[in-house]
């Protein structure tokens, strides 16, 4: 049986088919990001404050974490088998729900197209190496074309593209590592004798290490709904684990070498400059290319899409198309030049903690673990008093957003916390005394999910 992509809860074991192998390798795939190499060059000299022990403290703290949150959040996918767009009516309504859905797709939508045009360019240098064909925008539109024919061909096609991507990425990051450490050993070991600081820029680049995913804490349903129920609670929380950690650490690692040794984050550039090998050259390029579509498919075009086909009521064929031909007319050509676009992402980023702290709040403390799957499928009757809007995580993410801005670059950190607690209080003590499905939630307790008193979805829901 073949898995479905759209917007039904996932409850036939046989279409949940990411297990925790394919699963672990679609992580490695899809985190595998050009910008994770300028994060690791700006924790240490000159870039950054910390030496080299510390960068790795950091890095590694900071992607436990990342992975413990993915659990959390994932926990309503995994459990329910619903998407993000579902998830999101039962914390800010209906018609509430747009406005984080749209807070997590327009930047994906902005940095396909980016990526895209990497990938792109790193194609054109191949090509122009043996062929001595050279048109970066015949690769562009044909890089975008192959994007969306896997999308498009659905969930499965996206499971063998990550498997297969995420063996060819990882051997490329060991070969990168190994070439950078030969060729600039003694200059990568003076980066450990700088004094640097275990204070307060260590907590600082580990908010920013964690930050990085603020976007994809708020979908990761999208991918856990396809992940087997059967699977045992330790063996969940691993594959986010061995997922998520490796390459995250790795890949920050590689930037951190091109600073410590020369003073630059990005490979192709180091490589470029200072390894005149047009072996070495094209492996990077081939690695390069490959990143961009396995981040691209999970990342950047499932969110955006499966939000279309919620506001839309389209498919899915014709969700990946769209938003494929809308990422086009993004102009990354000039994106990428254009700083005040990094500002845009940070300014969106400041929203986003806020709402994945509204989503842990809604489903642990609201919720009890246990959503009445039924009822958010139910939309005319959901948060009926308030016109399918929920005004207390609304309040709450303004407010969140609001302290985040005290310090832009822990926004992510800063703004999620005060906006879960005040959330929490405010359903407890207005939202529950008018909304029904929210008494629901509240009066049950947390062992009706320990003994299996789950509410079974309804075969209209199933068969819709």
């Amino acid at each position: 049986m073949q898995a479905r992509q759209d917007l039904r809860p996932i409850t036939n074991e046989k279409e949940r088919i990411l297990g925790p192998k394919a699963y672990v390798a679609m992580w490695w795939g899809d985190t595998i990001m050009i910008g994770t190499f300028m994060l690791g060059s700006s924790l240490i000299p000159p870039f950054g404050d910390l030496n080299l022990y510390q960068a790795g403290a950091a890095l590694l703290l900071a992607n436990i974490m990342a992975a413990l949150l993915f659990s959390l959040n994932g926990y309503v996918g995994w459990k329910h088998g619903i998407p993000m767009v579902v998830q999101l009516r039962s914390s800010f309504g209906p018609i509430g729900s747009r406005i984080p859905a749209l807070l997590r797709s327009i930047p994906a939508l902005f940095w396909f197209g980016i990526q895209t045009w990497l990938g792109a360019q790193a194609l054109n240098q191949i090509a122009s190496s043996f062929i001595g064909f050279e048109n970066v925008w015949v690769w562009f539109f044909g890089f975008q074309a192959l994007q969306i024919f896997l999308s498009a061909k659905g969930i499965e096609s996206i499971k063998w593209v990550e498997i297969i991507g995420s063996v060819i990425i990882m051997g490329g990051i060991i070969y990168l590592i190994f070439l950078f450490l030969t060729t600039f050993g003694f200059e990568v070991q003076a980066a450990t004798d700088v004094d640097g600081s275990w204070g307060i820029p260590l907590w600082l680049a580990m908010t920013v290490l964690v930050g990085q995913f603020a976007a994809l804490l708020i979908n990761v349903s999208d991918y856990t709904r396809y992940v087997p129920k059967k699977t045992k609670t330790s063996t969940y929380i691993n594959a986010h684990l061995v997922g998520m950690v490796p390459p995250s650490i790795l890949l920050p690692f590689i930037g951190m070498l091109g600073a410590a040794a020369v003073g630059i984050w990005n490979p192709i550039d180091v490589i470029s400059e200072y390894i005149p090998s047009t072996v070495a050259s094209i492996i990077v390029l081939i690695f390069i290319a490959i990143a961009q579509v396995t981040t691209n498919l999970m990342a950047n075009i499932m969110p955006p899409a499966l939000v279309a086909m919620d506001l839309f009521k389209i498919s899915w064929a014709k969700s990946c198309i769209i938003i494929g031909i809308l990422a086009t007319f993004t102009c990354p050509w000039w994106l990428m030049n254009a700083a005040y676009f990094t500002t845009f992402i940070a300014i969106v980023s400041a929203f986003l903690g806020p709402v994945f702290g509204v989503m842990i709040a809604d489903f642990f403390f609201v919720h009890k673990r246990n959503y009445n799957v039924a009822a958010l499928y139910e939309q005319n009757k959901l948060f009926q008093a308030f016109k399918g809007w929920n005004p207390a995580a609304i309040i709450s993410i303004a407010v969140g957003t609001a302290v985040s801005f005290i310090n832009i670059d822990g926004s992510w950190f800063i703004g999620g916390l005060p906006a879960l607690l005040l959330y929490t209080v405010l359903m407890k003590y207005w939202i529950a005394q008018h909304e029904p499905y929210v008494q629901e939630g509240m009066n049950q307790s947390f062992t009706e999910e320990e003994t299996g008193n789950e509410k079974p979805v309804p075969q209209w829901i199933k068969d819709s």
